[in-house]
């Protein structure tokens, strides 16, 4: 009878433990954020000051083979930049029919682990994903596929560029 005691008094103790653990740190940087990122567009300045900088984070996507693209991201802002993400995720893509409708998401087939991290880019330096796009029993035509970065708060840094499907 004792060591049921111990025992439940044991689970009690490390339920509270793992309880307290949680905190509120993610809670307080939470309500510090905006909801969604934002999308930034290649080629914008900030118009909110009128100031511009050295350059900007220039995303590209390119045909690489097949159904094989990459996706890089530039940085060319003169200064150091750091992405923070809330999962192994780091871009995504999607593609979309000629009359606008989403007809794939990666992320929506895809699973990522739950943990932070970060990428930090130097002046001049590149993040580049490669991805494949799936065997898919889509009808022939030329879809628009979009590639974005995935960070917890700021630029998406969003390209596009035509699929054809034969």
């Amino acid at each position: 009878m004792k060591n049921k005691f111990w025992l439940g008094a044991f689970l009690i103790f490390l339920a509270a433990l793992l309880l307290t653990a949680c905190g509120t740190q993610q809670r307080d940087d939470a309500e510090n954020q905006p909801e969604e990122p934002e999308t930034e567009e290649n080629g914008t300045a900030d118009e909110s000051t009128g100031d511009s900088t050295e350059g900007e984070m220039e995303p590209d996507i390119e045909h690489v083979n097949d159904d094989v693209y990459r996706y890089t991201l530039v940085n060319q802002t003169g200064e150091p930049h750091t992405f923070e993400f809330t999962s192994s995720q780091r871009y995504d893509f999607s593609l979309a029919n000629e009359s606008g409708e989403e007809v794939f998401l990666f992320s929506s087939v895809s699973v990522y682990l739950q943990v932070l991290g970060e990428e930090t880019l130097d002046q001049g330096d590149k993040l580049s994903y490669e991805f494949e796009i799936p065997q898919l029993e889509l009808e022939p035509g030329t879809y628009e596929l979009t590639a974005w970065l995935t960070p917890r708060q700021g630029g998406t840094y969003e390209v596009t560029t035509e699929h054809v499907v034969e």
